[in-house]
């Protein structure tokens, strides 16, 4: 009888170290999910990015219904200094300033109190199927839409001198600031694009916090001038498929399921 007690005793004592051990490995891949949009038009024909404005409703309804923390960007800065992150924290983000997010994203978002950040082009401002200044402006005063920079005119940095990327990276802060009246603390890289002078170039414009979109493994989890990011396409039409996504655990899952 004794010896079957304490074999029962061992065999929870096991159990219990091995759970208490995938849990802390779990925890510790955990990346703060910041999600990336494209167009909100459906339109999969023109961009594999793009989202039905449908499927973009359903997925901000489940973030607000399932109480997710969501919050700017610009918010994360404060948590990865002090690796803490509120259950359930994620960050909503848009590249390229697309038409179709004032259009059909803003109205949603401003509808249930969401905020997310919209990464803009100002040589793209008021060109046919991009946001004009007017509604640039409108957004960022809502009090929801938080705008950054995502360069001047959307180069490949790495492949840019400093006398290129200098205007491209602090010039476009100091262009749309002179629109919205604000300062521009964030940086989206186009195509997530950087390397090492172009993340130095981004820190001494003066951008509290930049975007790229997936660094690779071996990168840090939570670099504030190179946040990694969850491209958020037709496949995540699918409410379990984006809850799943954005547990912060997929980016473990997708960067070792993917080459670097």
């Amino acid at each position: 009888m004794k010896f079957n007690i304490r074999k029962r005793y061992a065999v929870i004592i096991i159990v219990f170290i091995i759970g208490t051990g995938v849990f802390l490995y779990a925890r510790s891949q955990y990346v703060v999910p910041v999600i990336m949009y494209h167009k909100i038009d459906g339109n999969n024909a023109t961009s594999r990015l793009s989202v039905s404005p449908e499927s973009f409703r359903a997925q901000m309804s489940f973030l607000k219904d399932r109480h997710y923390n969501v919050v700017r960007l610009e918010s994360l800065v404060g948590m990865v200094k002090k690796n803490r992150f509120p259950a359930k924290t994620i960050a909503i983000t848009f590249d390229d300033g697309y038409e179709d997010n004032y259009l059909e994203a803003y109205p949603v978002l401003k509808g249930l109190g969401l905020p997310a950040t919209i990464f803009i082009i100002p040589a793209m401002i008021g060109t046919p199927g991009y946001l004009t200044w007017d509604q640039v402006i409108e957004m960022s005063e809502s009090g929801v839409i938080t705008i950054g920079s995502h360069t001047m005119s959307h180069l490949w940095l790495p492949d840019q001198i400093d006398q290129r990327l200098v205007p491209e990276i602090a010039g476009s802060k100091r262009a749309i600031e002179s629109h919205i009246k604000k300062d521009v603390n964030t940086f989206s890289y186009p195509l997530g694009g950087f390397d090492r002078n172009a993340r130095e170039k981004v820190i001494e414009a003066g951008y509290k916090i930049a975007a790229a979109t997936n660094p690779g493994r071996k990168y840090p989890k939570h670099d504030l001038f190179a946040m990694k990011r969850l491209r958020i396409s037709g496949t995540s039409d699918n409410l379990f498929v984006f809850w799943f996504e954005i547990t912060g655990f997929y980016t473990w899952i997708k960067e070792h399921r993917d080459k670097d």
